[in-house]
């Protein structure tokens, strides 16, 4: 960087005030003895270099307009859950819509960060990663961890190589994620406990606690108990998921693929030694849709730009513009204030914003807040 007559090259230090510089003490510091500049907001005191240099420093708070200020205090402390709620009427269509663009990339590029450490963990086994994931989407939102520890105590490898039997898939993973254990009556929960028992010694498997599951505040039908009979009816019928999924055209095959009704003894329990009083069906499609949006997607996508294949990354992109827009609390806040999503691409992306910009008031981030603090 050029100062005055002089060329220099060092680093660049970043305070509100240039007392921070001393509060921080970055004058008893060496790794700070090659900055060539101060950026500062409010340039209150003089640093001192070795020798009796003044640090040469660049004070921002009288290059910036006021207004521009006043508006970025405005919505920094704005009580309201959207902060620019009563002015997002004057962004114009063409920033609102290309922001929204960057907003689904970066979400999904937070998806694919648990993606690839899976993959990593995995070494690089598509179709474990693929289970892992499937698993912790189906948890959502109360038991996602308890749902990831079960695909750690419980490897794809082993459950698919029981995959043709259905009752030690089900012993496998209800056992695993602890719901086996205690004093059965009925017949067919004594199979499942006394099918565990065998394979857990066979694999040398250690299972997750039973405790760590939550029930409270969820419907019978949507118990991670159902969840997992319903998971394993999936497994027992689908023998290559992984590449079903990735290869599906339309939602529609997607659908198919985890719409498989549980076996006969879970049509009618919601727990070993439960009866339940309706009858326990396939997952339903709106859950089967948060999968696709969640799992299938973002692991389409990852997949097709790691392979090489662009096609599958483009197709996941599309298959997110075909499918409905989600309805949730946040998306009908935007739809109140006239932001209507038309398809589950643009709730993706309004999720993201409301989650890491408005929730984080860092409008100054956000191509919206940045707009409206232009506007004079």
């Amino acid at each position: 960087m050029q100062i005055g007559d002089t060329l220099w090259a060092g680093n660049v230090e970043l305070h509100v005030k240039s007392s921070d510089w001393l509060r921080h003490k970055h004058q008893n510091d060496k790794a700070y003895k090659n900055v060539i500049l101060h950026v500062v907001w409010e340039h209150d005191k003089e640093i001192t270099l070795p020798g009796e240099f003044y640090m040469p420093t660049l004070e921002l708070k009288n290059l910036v307009t006021p207004v521009i200020y006043k508006k970025y205090e405005e919505l920094k402390t704005s009580s309201k859950v959207i902060p620019c709620e009563n002015e997002i009427h004057k962004v114009s269509q063409l920033t609102l819509y290309s922001w929204l663009d960057r907003l689904v990339a970066e979400r999904l590029e937070r998806k694919i960060g648990l993606i690839s450490s899976n993959l990593e963990k995995s070494i690089n086994d598509w179709e474990e990663t693929f289970y892992r994931l499937v698993l912790r989407t189906l948890g959502n939102p109360l038991n996602s961890d308890p749902f990831e520890r079960l695909a750690n105590v419980l490897p794809f490898k082993i459950l698919h190589k029981h995959r043709t039997d259905i009752l030690q898939v089900e012993a496998l993973l209800l056992g695993q994620a602890g719901f086996l254990e205690g004093d059965f009556k009925d017949e067919y929960a004594l199979k499942l406990q006394k099918e565990h028992q065998y394979l857990k010694h066979k694999w040398h498997l250690t299972p997750t606690l039973k405790a760590e599951w939550k029930f409270m505040r969820i419907r019978p039908p949507q118990f991670p108990t159902v969840r997992i009979v319903q998971f394993a009816a999936i497994i027992n019928k689908q023998e290559h998921l992984f590449r079903e999924a990735m290869e599906a055209d339309v939602v529609y095959d997607i659908v198919k693929l985890f719409s498989e009704k549980p076996s006969e003894y879970w049509q009618t329990h919601i727990s070993p030694d439960k009866p339940s009083s309706r009858k326990i069906a396939a997952i339903g499609k709106s859950t089967i849709g948060i999968l696709v949006i969640n799992a299938v997607i973002p692991a389409m996508f990852i997949y097709g730009r790691n392979t090489g294949r662009e096609e599958i990354a483009e197709k996941a992109i599309e298959l997110l513009h075909t499918l409905k827009p989600e309805s949730n609390n946040i998306i009908k806040k935007w739809d109140s204030m006239g932001i209507k999503a038309s398809d589950a691409y643009e709730t993706q992306a309004l999720l993201q914003l409301r989650k890491e910009y408005c929730d984080k008031r860092r409008c100054v981030n956000c191509a919206i807040g940045h707009q409206l603090m232009s506007v004079k």
